[in-house]
């Protein structure tokens, strides 16, 4: 077995072989895994972008210009996600032709055939992308479309479909995109998000950050709500949407930045500034899905990390937690947070400011704890002597925001999904 040297980093050799060799064993009263990530630790992520266009419907490219971009920008993995208006060419025989012809040219490298669905009733306001195992693509997107793209379709019939056409957990994942450029009121997004995923689990959350880099208004914003440092206020406001979710109990996952890529006039190409990295359960299509599902995955701008590695350790747990995962702990047990990070070329010799957020400490969402690093230091430690449950009564979660400041702009941010602890 191949052991990152990501683990190394906090736990040395001895340890390590000694938890394999007591594998089998029972976990302590005093911690328990509920949900368990077991390649977080021992996966290399991928980098990807799940949310491109091509000339199948708004884009000015090719599927295999686009691909060819994406690879060229050092992107591992790729969903492109053309608008599955019925007026459109995505989920067409000449859609997944292309997009065939483009994995046999590189066939290294991981691409989706999805699409930017128009989820009702909002008439093509709110956009969901729909990634399947590319062995159901063919057969069910074209049909999906069909159905789920008329005035008479709704909602919860088009995700009750897919959940039940896909069956197996890792076989599908669906984001809402660009949450807030057309909202009125942010709080819709909570409605929204829960009543869909009422309807399919297969819901993972939201893209944290829109694409359209590039342009001016940044993700064309154009409404009542506009990026903060470059990330959807539903993600960025510390104590807002996500973190109420969050708060609330429910694992939501918006660590995911996009290209949205159309053209090169207002997109960066995918994965030239916007990067997803994804832990997968294996090197596939699949591994990278269940990856999503799972939360095991952050993304960055601007190029600023190479590696990013959040982790909870506690006594009574062999191994750290990591981002997606749940364990449940005793009262009055001390929590030993860990940030680790590998700069990338955009943040080479600069310091960056490490933000710890959640609802631990006071049963409130908040901003926790805040190191800036200078540049030769990429550790950070912080340690809660006792933790608090949040609204829901029975949990606590934590997450992590890497700031890059910038003088004359938006900051470059990089963020984590949430690790929960359930309370005895």
């Amino acid at each position: 077995m191949h052991i990152s040297s990501r683990i190394n980093t906090i736990f040395p050799w001895s340890a390590i072989l000694a938890v394999l060799l007591l594998a089998g064993c029972s976990p302590p009263q005093d911690a328990e895994v509920i949900t368990e990530i077991p390649w977080a630790l021992i996966s290399r992520p991928l980098v990807m972008d799940t949310h491109t266009h091509t000339n199948f419907s708004d884009g000015s490219y090719s599927v295999e210009e686009v691909t060819q971009l994406a690879i060229d920008h050092g992107c591992e993995a790729l969903a492109i996600t053309d608008h599955s208006d019925l007026s459109e060419g995505a989920a067409t025989p000449g859609y997944f032709s292309s997009v065939d012809a483009a994995r046999k040219k590189h066939p290294g490298f991981i691409l989706f055939g999805g699409i930017e669905w128009n989820i009702p009733p909002y008439e093509g306001r709110e956009h969901v992308t729909v990634l399947l195992d590319p062995m159901l693509e063919a057969t069910l997107l074209g049909t999906f479309k069909q159905q789920f793209e008329q005035d008479t379709a709704t909602a919860a019939r088009g995700l009750q479909w897919l959940a039940n056409k896909t069956g197996i957990a890792d076989r599908a994942v669906l984001i809402y995109n660009h949450p807030a450029r057309k909202d009125d009121d942010l709080d819709e997004n909570i409605q929204d998000i829960l009543r869909w995923r009422e309807s399919n689990l297969q819901f993972i959350g939201f893209e944290g950050a829109p694409g359209h880099q590039r342009k001016i208004p940044t993700g064309s914003y154009r409404g009542r709500f506009q990026t903060q440092d470059r990330w959807d206020p539903v993600t960025a406001e510390i104590g807002g949407v996500w973190d109420q979710l969050l708060d609330r109990g429910n694992n939501i996952w918006a660590a995911l930045a996009s290209s949205d890529f159309h053209n090169k006039d207002t997109d960066y190409a995918p994965c030239e500034f916007a990067r997803i990295h994804v832990y997968p359960e294996d090197r596939t299509a699949r591994g990278i899905l269940a990856g999503l599902r799972a939360g095991s995955f952050w993304a960055d701008h601007g190029r600023i990390l190479d590696d990013l590695l959040f982790t909870l350790s506690v006594p009574g747990l062999s191994l750290p937690v990591t981002p997606g995962e749940v364990i449940r702990l005793r009262a009055g047990q001390p929590l030993q947070f860990t940030v680790l990070l590998q700069r990338g070329t955009g943040a080479l010799e600069s310091g960056l400011i490490v933000e710890l957020i959640g609802n631990g400490r006071s049963g409130k969402p908040e901003l926790l704890f805040t190191k800036y690093l200078p540049p030769d230091q990429s550790r950070v430690d912080w340690t809660l002597a006792e933790l608090v449950a949040g609204s829901d009564g029975t949990s606590a979660y934590f997450r992590v925001r890497i700031r890059k400041p910038v003088n004359d702009g938006a900051d470059l941010m990089a963020y984590t999904n949430a690790i929960r602890i359930v309370t005895h």
